[in-house]
């Protein structure tokens, strides 16, 4: 110790007084929090002031249009095709670098041959009960009901929660492309497992000729009016499917007219001549 700290130590006071040894904390010792001025900015951190909005709008949206990117954009950007096998063979092996310079590319994707199958074999089951599709659109290319109804081969246990009582339901589907306009053609007849079941009728002329089909506008261009059968349509649809329905012997299903007992097809009405 130094000779100041001894002379403390030989002091012939009584009161005790503490020690103090500069530069050597006891264990335990703990600074007491102090109060500090927010306003104190260290020099090193300090900045101007804020950029005025205008200015920071001027920069974003403003100047874009005197800057021209003299490259190529997306769109002028050369499309090519990969198949989907090289996307899996990627995946497999984890190759990060390869699937990240897919990314910088326009790519089309190609399934393989192996990857086909077809669609009319018996051994071959649809179901879209389970999956990722956010819309899907079956429409049947002939007179019939064949694109609800499944092969009998394939599935047997198939069944339609049938509701003939939706005259007033519109078809909307914002995507898709039924090949005919739909103004004044659709009934809704049901659900079925994650879908809905409608009855369409178009112009022959639509089912004869595909480039007629082909040049109908899509769904979501709303280029068609109300969709809902008439009064009298939807009486005669109705009818046609009791009529159907009454073959059946296990289905307790009877008609007793056609199409009414008047001669108006618009005065009658489906529960008295039918228990459909």
């Amino acid at each position: 110790m130094s000779d100041q700290e001894d002379r403390m130590l030989e002091s012939d006071d009584d009161d005790m007084a503490p020690l103090t040894f500069q530069d050597a904390a006891r264990q335990g010792d703990e600074d007491e929090p102090r109060p500090f001025d927010l306003a104190d900015v260290p020099s090193s951190v300090e900045a101007d002031d804020a950029l005025p909005q205008t200015e920071i709008l001027e920069c974003l949206f403003m100047s874009q249009d005197g800057g021209r990117s003299t490259g190529r954009t997306w769109e002028q950007t050369k499309v090519q095709s990969v198949n989907l096998s090289t996307l899996a063979r990627t995946f497999k092996k984890g190759d990060k670098a390869t699937a990240i310079n897919f990314l910088h590319r326009r790519s089309a994707l190609r399934l393989d041959d192996d990857f086909y199958y077809n669609n009319e074999d018996e051994m071959l089951a649809w179901d879209a009960s389970n999956h990722f599709l956010d819309f899907c659109l079956v429409v049947g290319g002939s007179i019939g009901l064949h694109a609800l109804l499944p092969n009998r081969v394939v599935d047997h246990t198939f069944s339609i929660a049938l509701n003939l009582c939706l005259p007033t339901r519109l078809f909307r589907p914002k995507f898709g492309k039924l090949g005919f306009d739909p103004t004044g053609c659709m009934l809704a007849i049901g659900t079925g497992p994650s879908c809905e079941y409608w009855l369409a009728f178009c112009h022959q002329e639509n089912l004869d000729d595909i480039d007629i089909a082909n040049n109908v506008p899509l769904l979501s261009d709303k280029q068609h009016g109300d969709t809902r059968l008439s009064s009298s349509h939807f009486r005669m649809a109705v009818m046609f499917l009791a009529y159907a329905l009454s073959k059946n012997p296990n289905l307790p299903i009877y008609v007793m007219h056609h199409y009414g007992t008047d001669d108006d097809l618009s005065t009658w009405r489906i529960k008295d001549v039918s228990n459909i």
